[in-house]
């Protein structure tokens, strides 16, 4: 009777599921009265023209380094990891023995110079304090001889050029009294001076205008002597008036002054006097000099050719044992990273590479481009760079360098090319390969679809859209096709930003 009951609950079950599924299965077809529509809407954005190429990373500086000889470590001053200046020591060999050659070269280049410097310094400093004062003396006599010399041809000269000046009408029937000339004359330049007086609102009625060795406007003074240009000179006009339109000289200097000759014979003494002088005393000099010269003389060069010739030999030894001692010591060639060292203090090394150092941030990408797209780059480009190790990441470049010499692989022609970093990644790491997508064209802020919602017949590009008031009825509708990139969009035009369109 149990299994009976427990028979017909089972049936009972089985009965209900298949009613189940039966009213499901009338649902759906009931509401499913097509195909599910793949709907997206046109958008602005960018269309990109990309060349996808792969490439790995390689290390602009690597450098392997091993010493030149065989030896025995004394010290190893870094370890893997370590960073490390231009010049920094990392690695050294036993060289007590070129220590000590050193020391005992220095000292004999020590020696040397010093032996030609006692041959060089020749006469006490004494004796060379005594010629060197009489030069001195005689030089400083030299240049006050000059000077004096100068002041009194100087002085005859003025005395020449100032003396006995006068004025002189231009007209022969001249009634105002001629102005007087006084001061001293400084300027260089002889000559003459014309005045020419006129009218003015001047305290004396008059104003002046000189041409010549100078040339100004002036206003005349009939009480006190007036500035007259800028050499020194004044002029001071008669009480008299009648200085209207007249026009006067001067001469600098006045030849036809009565002490003229005498001056001009003392100007011309002078100048006799100050060439006598001062070759007296250049004479004095040179005597002393030349004496100074005598009691100093150099060595004889037979003598000098044998000192420089042992510095030079002292200075040949200890440069040699420099040598000596930086062949025994690796030093950094560049700022960067040490990647591998594996040796110890007591450890024999050949001449095998025993560290490497990879420089700073010294990273190239570098990428093979197939024949078919090379004339499609130009330096400059930018480029996106996804790595393996880092799938996740985009790094932005630029090519930097493309080769003009292609490779032969498997029969295809690539072109090299060297892709530069705008930020090296702090995890960037030789030999890491990537995957680089680089921007060869593109149009920004454009209308855009992807390129299956997009039918081109007979090479009239359409959409399908949804008719208006409708969500089954589709319209085809007519666009331009503006640019094609190949990162599945298509620029179009024709067509409202916003737009549902519908796949085919």
């Amino acid at each position: 009777m149990h299994v009976l009951l427990r028979k017909r609950r089972i049936y009972f079950i089985i009965a209900g599921v298949l009613i189940f599924l039966a009213v499901s299965l009338l649902f759906k077809l009931k509401n499913n009265n097509g195909p599910e529509l793949v709907t997206t809407s046109v958008e602005k954005g960018t269309v990109t023209q990309i060349v996808s190429v792969s490439g790995f990373v390689e290390a602009q500086n690597a450098a392997e380094l091993a010493f030149p000889l065989t030896g025995i470590i004394d010290q190893v001053l870094v370890s893997k990891g370590d960073q490390v200046k231009q010049g920094d020591p990392l690695v050294t060999l036993r060289r007590a023995d070129l220590l000590a050659d050193r020391q005992n070269a220095q000292a004999d280049l020590v020696r040397a110079q010093a032996d030609r410097d006692e041959l060089l310094s020749g006469p006490r400093n004494e004796a060379r304090n005594v010629t060197e004062t009489e030069v001195a003396i005689a030089k400083e006599n030299l240049d006050q001889t000059r000077r004096t010399e100068l002041e009194k041809v100087n002085n005859a000269r003025r005395t020449l050029l100032s003396s006995g000046l006068t004025t002189l009408s231009k007209d022969g029937s001249e009634n105002a009294s001629a102005p007087s000339i006084t001061g001293t004359y400084q300027c260089e330049d002889e000559g003459s001076y014309s005045i020419e007086v006129f009218r003015s609102s001047a305290k004396s009625d008059y104003s002046y205008r000189i041409t010549g060795l100078e040339s100004g406007t002036y206003n005349a003074f009939t009480d006190q002597p007036g500035s007259f240009g800028a050499c020194g000179l004044f002029i001071q006009f008669g009480s008299g008036g009648g200085y209207a339109n007249s026009n006067w000289a001067v001469n600098i200097p006045n030849q036809q002054s009565s002490n003229y000759v005498t001056n001009l014979n003392a100007y011309e003494l002078a100048l006799e006097q100050a060439e006598n002088a001062i070759r007296s005393a250049e004479q004095a000099l040179e005597l002393a000099t030349k004496q100074a010269a005598l009691e100093n003389a150099d060595p004889r060069s037979e003598e000098l050719l044998r000192a420089n010739a042992s510095v030079s030999s002292a200075q040949a030894r200890l440069a040699a044992v420099d040598a000596s001692l930086s062949d025994r010591e690796i030093k950094a060639p560049f700022d960067g990273v040490v990647t591998d060292i594996d040796v110890l203090p007591g450890e024999t090394v050949t001449t095998e590479p025993i560290v490497t150092v990879l420089a700073d941030d010294s990273f190239n990408m570098t990428v093979r481009i197939p024949e078919i797209d090379v004339t499609k780059l130009a330096i400059g480009q930018s480029a996106n760079i996804v790595f393996d190790a880092s799938a996740k990441e985009t790094v932005p470049s630029s090519i930097h360098f493309i080769s003009p010499i292609a490779t032969e692989i498997d029969g295809v022609a690539y072109f090299e090319a060297t892709m530069q970093f705008e930020e090296v990644p702090d995890w960037l790491r030789s030999g890491l390969n990537a995957d680089v997508d680089i921007v060869v064209d593109k149009k920004e802020n454009v209308l855009r679809l992807p390129k299956r919602f997009v039918t081109v017949t007979e090479g009239q590009a359409s959409v399908l859209v949804l008719k208006e008031n409708s969500q089954k009825t589709l319209v085809e509708k007519e666009v331009d096709i503006v640019f094609t990139g190949n990162d599945g969009y298509l620029a179009i035009d024709g067509i409202s930003e916003g737009t549902i369109v519908v796949a085919p």
